[in-house]
């Protein structure tokens, strides 16, 4: 008898969840934590997602920067009296290859069937004789409990890396012999 209860609630909670709505249409959006950045230094650029549940997300070719970290991504959702909103963002470190003026190229996000794109962003790398750097400001608009932990984990490793394999030739040459 309890076992039918516990099955309703369930099925009822579950049905529950689509009378929320979201409160807005989705939009998509790109940010930098500078538009002028010395050179030298890296910069955060980040392409969020609001109200709306992505997929096949497609980043700009970011041929005229090297890739210092990224792609990460992080989601948000909250329910307040019966609105739904959510938010996805993805994340790129950045660092320029030269100085001069660029557009960051728009990205792409499919929601529902339509496909999204970002506006180009541009930035200034400036010349840096001074070796300055410069902190990249994180957003703290969102307030978390997270935001008291550093939760930056450094990037993975290359697992196909020629060192990774010579290493892996080297342990495989090895004798043991027992005394």
């Amino acid at each position: 008898m309890k076992r039918k209860y516990l099955i309703v609630i369930l099925l009822a909670g579950l049905f529950s969840l689509d009378g929320f709505s979201q409160s807005e249409e989705p939009s998509f959006s790109v940010s930098v934590s500078s538009d002028s950045v010395y050179f030298g230094n890296r910069f955060k650029v980040t392409f969020t997602l609001e109200n709306g549940q992505g997929e096949n997300f497609l980043p700009p070719d970011f041929a005229s920067f090297q890739m210092a970290s990224g792609q990460m991504m992080s989601s948000r959702m909250s329910i307040v009296n019966g609105e739904m909103s959510q938010t996805s963002s993805y994340f790129f470190y950045l660092e320029p290859k030269e100085i001069g003026r660029y557009f960051i190229e728009p990205a792409s996000i499919m929601v529902d069937g339509e496909v999204f794109e970002t506006m180009p962003y541009e930035v200034f790398i400036l010349d840096n004789p001074e070796g300055i750097r410069q902190e990249i400001e994180e957003d703290k608009s969102h307030n978390s409990f997270f935001q008291e932990f550093d939760m930056t984990f450094p990037p993975a490793p290359n697992l196909n890396s020629p060192e990774r394999r010579e290493m892996e030739k080297s342990k495989s040459k090895r004798k043991t012999t027992r005394l």
